[in-house]
């Protein structure tokens, strides 16, 4: 009979513990807590208005051979560095290439001569300059905007993010509290705690368009989001 008694205790005390989104927490060497936990994972976004901004534009020339598409390209790499650089600008890279250009035709593709194609690549931090340096860069021969893309700087990523997180985490506890009080508890001590984020750190310009002021390039950049994940277990009182 005792046996019998001790055995009715050990299952009613597996009921107290158990419940629907609690599982006990296990504490490895230590002896196991009597509190039960709860897991919730909330996200947060945070938008920012981009502090840096790249711009890629490249001169272009063709020919019958190699050497003429080198010689007909529409401007000098050196003079689109050299107006960028003028203009502010930080350039990051120059590149050149030299391929074969192919025609299609109705058995396949012909090649009808070759392409040469310089790049140059500049970044600043003044986004609303960013039009300027697109007709700089065309005044000096450039004849090809490649893309326009928009950033963040470190500093203000990490700010960003910062913020994403702490609203995550009170979105988190929030809900926490939410399931606790419905099971008549209330919310304690993280006990763990992982985090995550993503975010489109870049946003692109997605035209370069002519504006009303003496027929100059005007661009309107997006905003760049910031996003963080929270994943929480909460021990529960």
């Amino acid at each position: 009979m005792q046996s019998r008694s001790l055995a009715l205790v050990g299952i009613l005390a597996l009921a107290v513990a158990g419940g629907v989104g609690f599982a006990l927490a296990d504490t490895g060497a230590q002896a196991a807590s009597t509190n039960s936990t709860v897991s919730v994972s909330a996200d947060a976004t945070v938008e920012r208005a981009p502090d840096r901004a790249t711009v890629t534009v490249a001169a272009v020339g063709r020919g019958e051979t190699a050497e003429a598409a080198r010689n007909n390209l529409t401007g000098d790499a050196e003079a689109i560095t050299s107006a960028l650089d003028d203009a502010g600008a930080n350039v990051t890279s120059s590149r050149f290439q030299i391929r074969p250009e192919y025609e299609r035709t109705e058995t396949g593709s012909e090649q009808v001569g070759y392409v040469a194609i310089h790049t140059v690549e500049a970044e600043t931090g003044n986004v609303s300059s960013v039009g300027t340096l697109v007709d700089t860069a065309v005044d000096a021969g450039a004849d090809r905007v490649d893309g326009i893309r928009y950033s963040l700087s470190e500093e203000t990523r990490q700010s960003a993010r910062e913020e994403a997180l702490t609203t995550a985490m009170d979105r988190a506890r929030s809900d926490a509290e939410v399931v606790a009080g419905a099971e008549g508890r209330t919310v304690g001590s993280a006990v763990s705690i992982q985090t995550s984020d993503s975010g489109r750190y870049v946003v692109y310009a997605e035209t370069a368009a002519a504006g009303d002021a003496g027929g100059r390039t005007s661009i309107e950049p997006g905003t760049v989001t910031v996003d963080a994940a929270v994943s929480v277990t909460y021990e529960l009182d």
